[in-house]
């Protein structure tokens, strides 16, 4: 199934990811909606009833300018890149997180910026929160080389044969079946017998998705790095990977391929949950 509504958040600054879903949109002749979030003057503020009622006017005033100019920065880039007869503005108010999400649950795709390690130094990010949250596939545009497109020619596969990888996969199949190259990258651990790419490979194919499969023995430490060295070896274009497969707390204590991935990517990642 085709995707037809793309959501894109939108904040105050210029960041990669409006650009990248206006062509991201175009190319799966897709409506473009924009979401602006107005947050609420008490989000994230500690014994706010102590601040004088001059200084929460003030905070009141800077959140509706920022809703304000994020509007007037997604008018002016549909605008500039000629998408303006295909999208739609919606302004939400709230947690960002469950704003988006709310949200998110009404289109197909939603599209973030990469997170910012210096922002959010011990986050674990907006997109794979989206990802737990919204029920949706969260493409997520890499702040390096401020790409502003999302070709998705020739895509890899991080499969591991887990529910979240296979969730990835049918998220991802529009793109599967127009991608000019699909390789399956299978990285196991060492005397894994099974060989877990060829079985969704013989899946594509049956959804006429022809896939490379290569299968890599390596430790679970090593896996983010053979992900992103493949994906540079390959030059490929688009990354499609499922989201946190062991629980959270263990990501949270010993890192893992989701967090090592969103912090160091270098192209394009949907990722699913």
């Amino acid at each position: 199934m085709p995707y037809r509504d793309v959501l894109v958040h939108v904040g105050g600054e210029d960041t990669p990811a409006l650009a990248a879903a206006i062509d991201f949109a175009r190319r799966q002749d897709a409506r473009l909606i924009g979401l602006g979030i107005r947050r609420d003057v008490w989000t994230g503020l500690v014994g706010m009833e102590a601040l004088p009622a001059s200084a929460i006017e003030a905070l009141e005033r800077a959140n509706d300018q920022d809703l304000a100019d994020a509007k007037r920065r997604f008018d002016t880039t549909i605008e500039r890149y000629g998408y303006a007869g295909h999208s739609e503005w919606r302004s939400g108010r709230g947690d960002l997180i469950d704003t988006i999400s709310i949200h998110g649950r009404y289109a197909d795709v939603v599209v973030v910026d990469q997170s910012d390690p210096e922002r959010e130094p011990t986050s674990f990010g907006l997109a794979p929160e989206l990802a737990l949250t919204s029920g949706r596939p969260i493409l997520i545009i890499p702040r390096t080389g401020a790409a502003t497109t999302v070709p998705g020619e020739h895509v890899v596969v991080a499969w591991n044969a887990s529910r979240e990888a296979a969730r990835a996969v049918a998220d991802a199949m529009p793109l599967l079946q127009r991608a000019r190259q699909v390789d399956v990258l299978a990285v196991t651990p060492p005397k894994q017998d099974q060989v877990p790419g060829m079985d969704i490979a013989r899946h594509l194919a049956s959804h006429d998705v022809r896939a490379d499969v290569v299968v890599r023995e390596l430790p679970a430490p090593d896996v983010p790095t053979e992900i992103l060295n493949f994906i540079s070896d390959r030059s490929a274009d688009l990354l499609v990977m499922g989201c946190y497969g062991h629980a959270r707390f263990h990501e949270m204590i010993f890192g893992g391929a989701t967090r090592s991935i969103l912090r160091s990517m270098t192209v394009p990642v949907l990722m699913s949950h």
